[in-house]
C-alpha cells in the first residue's frame, strides 16, 4: 500500500472521528410547574400585571392590548379572556403558544390559567 493511501485513509478516519465525536445534542427538558395554591385566588395587581411588565410591556406598553398597570384589566377582560373555557382564552394562549414574541414560561402560564378559571377578577 502506498504512503499516500495510507495517508487518506488515515486522514478520512481522523475526520470522521471528530465527526462522530463532536455530534452533540442537549436535551430540552421541560419546564417544571410548581403546583398553583388554589386555595387563594390568584390576584391580578400582584401576580399576573408582574408578568405583563416583565414580558410583555416592550410592546404592548403603546399598541393594542395595552398592558401597562392602570389598564391592562380593562383591555383584556373580555376581549382576551374566556372564563367559560378559560384554557382557550388569548391572554393564555397567545404567550404560551412559543409562536408570540414574549413568550411567558410554564409557571407565568399556569398563574394566567388560574386566575381565568377562578373568574379573571380585577384584584
Amino acid at each position: 500500500m502506498s504512503i499516500m493511501k495510507k495517508h487518506s485513509i488515515f486522514l478520512l478516519i481522523v475526520l470522521l472521528s471528530l465527526f462522530v465525536v463532536g455530534c452533540k445534542y442537549d436535551f430540552i427538558l421541560p419546564e417544571e410547574v410548581p403546583p398553583i395554591d388554589t386555595s387563594k385566588p390568584v390576584l391580578f395587581s400582584t401576580q399576573i400585571v408582574p408578568i405583563f411588565a416583565e414580558k410583555c410591556n416592550s410592546c404592548h406598553n403603546n399598541q393594542s392590548p395595552k398592558l401597562t398597570a392602570d389598564v391592562a384589566y380593562a383591555q383584556l377582560v373580555p376581549t382576551y379572556v374566556n372564563t367559560a373555557a378559560p384554557a382557550s382564552s388569548k391572554i393564555y394562549t397567545i404567550p404560551s403558544s412559543g409562536t408570540h414574541y414574549a413568550k411567558v414560561s410554564a409557571t407565568q402560564a399556569a398563574l394566567i390559567l388560574a386566575w381565568i378559571t377562578d373568574g379573571a377578577k380585577d384584584n
